[in-house]
């Protein structure tokens, strides 16, 4: 079959996008949303990709960037899944670190390195609501499933309940010494866990504000190796898996707190991981920018795919379970056929 490639750039920011196996589409080429407040010296620096996420309808990915040190513009850019190109720019100084969209897809949630956490309208990119500030950076956000409460992860070491209405701060829980890394609500609402700098992992009953499990995420040393970084529920609520730079990925049974195995196969830090809608299949992502196919039935390893050629933090699969996105810091945002495990698209951002 005949491959063709389209690069284009929008001039302002430097962004190109090259489509794998996709002819262009006919007629002019609409132009994306830009809302530039960035610094004049990030302008044209091109910056690093930190997470994706697929709306609820299928059909927008938001992926954030940024970075500090050297100095990258915060991003958030989000692209038309059917046609690739971009729809909304948003650019700012400091790094977005996360987002997440809520359930009916209405409202996008970003959080960033000044530990500011904003909510948004995804079509026209307008700030709705600012939140109070965590004293230091966002590193994590969701929804809860009724859309009524924004939950955040920060390294100033607590988890915040935001009302999503008013953005009043519902409640809050401290976890002295430990760096918020991810949070993770269960598909029922009822559940949170969280991942942290020290290893550990952390399960909550929300509707009695209990915490039910305290987990060993990591089974690293003390530093760099005992970070714990992703963590999610499967579908049906009844497992949670956690992955840390250990190299491990760990499933637990929810109701008793107990490991149920250890996936191992990795050899960089888990950065990410996201389980398919139907919970047959997790996918996980590396420091060397490799991601990850398993069978949890089975506990075996499916598939390897050397998506990125840098840290892979982002991964997202789609509400259909179709198509798995994942994003790097080769600053590259790649679409994958889950089924043929073949890439399908990449979205790449061109240096300046």
């Amino acid at each position: 079959m005949k491959t063709t490639s389209i690069c284009f750039s929008t001039g302002l920011i430097g962004l190109a996008i090259a489509l794998v196996g996709r002819a262009e589409q006919p007629g002019a080429e609409p132009k994306p949303i830009v809302i530039d407040e960035a610094p004049p010296e990030l302008r044209n620096v091109t910056a690093r990709l930190w997470t994706v996420n697929f709306s609820p309808k299928g059909d927008t990915l938001a992926v954030t960037a940024g970075w500090d040190n050297p100095a990258e513009p915060g991003e958030l850019v989000l692209w038309d899944v059917p046609t690739r190109r971009t729809k909304l720019i948003r650019r700012q100084k400091a790094t977005i670190r996360t987002a997440a969209f809520s359930a009916d897809g209405k409202v996008l949630a970003i959080g960033d390195f000044a530990g500011t956490t904003r909510l948004l309208d995804p079509d026209t990119g307008k700030i709705t609501l600012t939140l109070p500030k965590h004293e230091k950076l966002v590193n994590s956000v969701v929804f809860t499933p009724d859309d009524k409460t924004l939950v955040t992860g920060s390294f100033d070491e607590t988890i915040k309940f935001w009302d999503v209405v008013s953005g009043k701060e519902r409640h809050r829980m401290s976890l002295p010494g430990e760096g918020i890394v991810k949070v993770a609500v269960s598909s029922d609402g009822g559940l949170l866990a969280a991942v942290t700098w020290p290893g550990k992992a952390h399960v909550w009953d929300l509707s009695r504000r209990e915490e039910l499990h305290l987990l060993q995420a990591s089974q690293g040393q003390s530093g760099q190796t005992q970070i714990a970084e992703a963590v999610a529920f499967a579908p049906d609520g009844k497992t949670l898996i956690t992955g840390s730079w250990d190299t491990t990925l760990r499933l637990w049974d929810v109701a008793t707190g107990k490991l149920l195995r250890d996936l191992v196969g990795h050899n960089a830090p888990v950065q990410n991981v996201v389980f398919s809608p139907e919970g047959k299949t997790l996918a996980s992502a590396d420091a060397a920018g490799t991601v990850m196919l398993w069978n949890l039935e089975t506990g075996q390893r499916n598939a390897a795919l050397k998506a990125h050629t840098d840290r892979c933090f982002g991964l997202a699969v789609s509400p259909d379970g179709k198509l798995l996105a994942t994003a790097g810091w080769d600053r590259t945002v790649k679409i994958w056929d889950l089924k043929t495990r073949d890439e399908i698209a990449t979205l790449r951002r061109e240096m300046p």
